[in-house]
């Protein structure tokens, strides 16, 4: 089973999360919080760590770039423009996702602007207990109406 964890501060990964099943970890806050900032900088701890990282965003984030994740500091990441997550072996190539799956190319999956996403929790626990990939999952803890959104 995947685990969570919700530490928006926490940089670090220790090796010993990304052995056996995949993991699920959350950055959740309200707007202008930096999350965008900690899921990038979280996906290039990964990467100086070897790991291989693809980046998706919801194509309703039309803020600042079509294919990238971009801060509000300006910061880029280059990504994945998805309608729905569990489009993304789909959109990634189904042959070069069952290679990825099958010889471990893909470590880590950032989702960003995560509570666009409908299929976000089966997309989540597939990539996770079924594909045992990392899932850093970056989005809203509430909408404008301060009602809390629930994901998992």
């Amino acid at each position: 089973m995947a685990t969570l964890d919700s530490d928006i501060s926490r940089d670090v990964i220790s090796d010993q999360e990304h052995h056996g099943s995949g993991a699920i970890h959350v950055i959740t806050g309200p707007m202008f919080s930096g999350k965008s900032t900690s899921l990038l900088r979280r996906i290039k701890s990964e990467i100086n760590a070897g790991r291989s990282v693809a980046m998706v965003k919801s194509s309703k984030d039309t803020r600042y770039a079509k294919d990238s994740v971009v801060t509000h500091d300006g910061i880029g990441f280059p990504c994945w423009t998805l309608p729905d997550l569990m489009s993304f072996p789909h959109i990634f190539g189904h042959d070069a996702y069952a290679k990825v799956k099958v010889f471990g190319l893909l470590d880590v999956i950032g989702v960003d602007e995560a509570q666009f996403f409908g299929d976000l929790y089966e997309f989540c626990c597939k990539v996770a207990d079924d594909d045992g990939k990392t899932v850093i999952v970056a989005g809203l803890d509430g909408d404008y109406l301060r009602c809390l959104i629930l994901w998992f």
